[in-house]
């Protein structure tokens, strides 16, 4: 481990009491499930983690938001994260929150790999649950925004995602350069290998401009972590792709969820004005 690296790309060294943000985190995401209707730990694949809970719109035909957590692949569920439809479903939008099975169990390219299988069996079901196909939105925190990305980028490989299925993505505090997660000590269970870490990030490849983004990061956080974000939003730019780009405050990456726990929170007003303009 490089004490610098894990300063830097390990954020839990630097916010005093994570314990907060996941307390609240629950309270608020069992009020929700107690708020609203949905289904409940639907299966999307094989592995043991495959599963989502589905919050439905109040009309056919609406737009789709689909939410994949954060944990650096090797931590947290979907029940941590419920919180997320409250600041979305009075939109009038479907919610997806999405599990996927966890490192060390799994390869972080499994992860991917079932994260891309699981959006496209979403974007199947559009007849069961009743949404447009053509208005599928997807965000994710940390881990999950780097998994949108990856699955985003044109690598050419099994995991890339079919065009055209994820219409605006809205990535925050992601990491989109795995290099710094070989020296710090989640990878002890990520297990990631130095001949993994370039097909493993989204900075190495090209981005298809049919799809929108939105990079956000916390200024709070790590000087280097900001930096990720900056670095991907300059590069989805050079693409040619839709790219919004901004820095919140004194945000760190874990309150900065919370602008998505009520429809007034930042994040989630960017997302409801692309739903309701849909």
């Amino acid at each position: 481990m490089n004490p610098a690296t894990e300063a830097q790309f390990n954020p839990r060294t630097t916010v005093p009491d994570v314990g907060i943000y996941t307390l609240r985190g629950d309270r608020l995401s069992e009020e929700t499930r107690q708020r609203y209707a949905y289904e409940a730990d639907v299966r999307y694949g094989t592995g043991p983690l495959a599963t989502l809970d589905f919050f439905p719109a109040n009309r056919p035909n609406r737009p789709l938001v689909v939410f994949l957590h954060g944990g650096y692949w090797r931590a947290r569920d979907k029940k941590d994260y419920s919180f997320v439809a409250n600041g979305l479903i009075s939109a009038d939008c479907s919610v997806i929150v999405m599990n996927y099975d966890l490192c060390p169990a799994v390869k972080l390219s499994e992860i991917v790999q079932q994260v891309k299988d699981g959006l496209e069996w979403i974007a199947q079901q559009s007849e069961r649950w009743g949404f447009d196909s053509k208005q599928i939105f997807a965000f994710g925190h940390s881990a999950g925004a780097h998994l949108i990305a990856a699955v985003l980028a044109q690598t050419g490989k099994p995991y890339q995602l079919s065009s055209g299925i994820i219409k605006k993505a809205y990535l925050i505090s992601g990491v989109y350069d795995v290099e710094p997660v070989l020296d710090i000590s989640v990878n002890e269970e990520v297990r990631l290998e130095p001949g993994e870490v370039h097909a493993m990030s989204p900075l190495n490849f090209s981005f298809d401009p049919a799809t929108s983004y939105e990079v956000y990061a916390g200024g709070g956080e790590p000087r280097d972590w900001i930096q990720e974000s900056t670095r991907f939003a300059e590069h989805l730019n050079r693409q040619g792709c839709a790219t919004y780009h901004q820095t919140i405050g004194d945000l760190n990456h874990y309150s900065i969820m919370f602008e998505l726990e009520t429809p007034e929170g930042l994040i989630a007003q960017r997302i409801r004005q692309d739903v309701l303009a849909a």
